[in-house]
């Protein structure tokens, strides 16, 4: 069997298990509740009011099950909190519905502070680090991190990093990184955004702006053949709606991404490829159904897993234009396809094959091809198989006959 067709089959098999999607299917739980009362247990660092934040409910509220099992959902993905059971004591004996209730979310922390070393190269060309973490920092469910390295060859480097997913209060995130390595390089990012936060959410949007310049070695035999700076400063502005159609989430955005990188070189050498500007607008259409299965011991060891078991696609369409102000006009093209589920009570699939390429003459000029798979079987209660492939592919030809010094006439990096 050729290659092309063994990634025609592959891309058979992930339709079909993104059309059928998962086996099980969750109960429909007609009990409902009215919020008289939220109790935060469990707590040790963390504020009672960040765990409160994340509820989809508030005090007089009416909720089911299904936004239980999605606040519990929501909970989990912090990164500092493990197993998170919420659960309703009626406070009267009425049966009526919606029944009175007081909600206790109760909670386990995890450490949400690590300090490792990191080691890099030979004995001869050592680099080293130094990074501390901590996500959950002040308590407040923020992220800092600091890194400091020393690389063999550039030398010395600082990064930070801080994150802050709910500004203020609000649904945005804010994220700020910088890094300083000297006359090597600097780099500072700026990102704000309102993600999709429940299931429930109808807009999405963000803002990233980007400046980064570093210094770059090309070798020919061992020898420095090249070097030179990288100058890349870029922004992007996104923007999706979700429409809800059956169980499927239809999800259509928009992106504007510019970027202006320019080249020079350093010192006596006089190579520097070509500066590049892109303006590029892209349309995006994202198809999912979302499905969840609650379960441990099979990716991790032992708090409860949330296991998306939805299938997704997504295709998207761009197109870069002179008349916009970049340097060059080409179409771009993009497909992810994931097929997700759970064909046996006690196995799970998950598979992501993704393809984008620019286009020249209705050809295929720059493509990334990426397959994955992974697959786990339980083996009684403790024990899982895991069996996992990946298959990855790179053409590139938009530098060709100005990357020489690279070795390959196709610019191949």
């Amino acid at each position: 069997m050729s290659r092309g067709e063994t990634f025609q089959w592959l891309m058979w098999l992930a339709c079909a298990l993104f059309l059928h999607g998962p086996t099980r299917v969750a109960a429909d739980v007609t009990d409902t509740w009215r919020v008289d009362r939220i109790e935060i247990r469990g707590t040790l660092r963390t504020h009672d009011d960040i765990v409160r934040r994340e509820l989809l409910f508030s005090v007089g509220d009416t909720v089911d099950a299904h936004r239980l099992a999605e606040t519990e959902r929501n909970l989990r993905r912090l990164l500092f909190l493990g197993d998170v059971i919420l659960r309703f004591e009626a406070i009267t004996s009425e049966a009526t519905q919606p029944r009175p209730g007081r909600a206790i979310v109760d909670v386990s922390e995890r450490y949400s502070r690590a300090l490792s070393p990191l080691l890099d190269g030979e004995a001869e060309e050592l680099s080293y680090g130094l990074v501390a973490l901590d996500y959950n920092f002040l308590g407040r469910g923020q992220v800092a991190q600091v890194t400091f390295f020393h690389d063999a060859v550039s030398g010395n480097e600082i990064r930070g990093t801080y994150r802050e997913p709910r500004l203020a209060g609000s649904r945005h995130a804010l994220r700020l990184s910088a890094g300083y390595a000297g006359d090597e390089g600097k780099d500072l990012s700026v990102s704000l955004s309102k993600p999709f936060y429940a299931l429930n959410s109808r807009w999405a949007y963000g803002l990233v702006l980007a400046h980064d310049r570093e210094r770059v070695r090309l070798y020919s035999g061992g020898v420095l053949a090249a070097r030179y700076d990288d100058e890349l400063a870029s922004s992007s502005l996104w923007l999706s709606h979700s429409i809800d159609h059956g169980g499927w989430k239809i999800r259509p955005g928009l992106r504007l991404g510019i970027s202006d990188r320019d080249f020079a070189p350093d010192s006596s050498y006089t190579y520097r490829p070509n500066p590049r500007r892109r303006v590029l607008p892209s349309l995006s259409l994202t198809l999912w159904r979302p499905a969840y299965a609650r379960e441990r011991f099979v990716r991790g060891l032992g708090q409860i897993e949330d296991l998306q078991t939805g299938g997704w696609m997504t295709l998207q369409a761009g197109y870069s234009a002179e008349t916009l102000g970049s340097d060059r006009s080409y179409p771009v093209a993009a497909i992810a396809l994931a097929p997700r589920g759970q064909p046996t009570p006690n196995s799970f699939l998950f598979g992501l094959i993704s393809v984008s390429s620019r286009l020249r003459e209705g050809k295929p000029w720059h493509m990334v091809t990426s397959v994955s798979g992974s697959s786990y079987l339980r083996y009684r209660q403790s024990h899982v198989w895991a069996m996992r492939i990946a298959y990855h592919a790179l053409h590139r030809i938009e530098d060709r006959g100005a990357q020489l010094l690279l070795g390959v006439d196709t610019g191949l990096r």
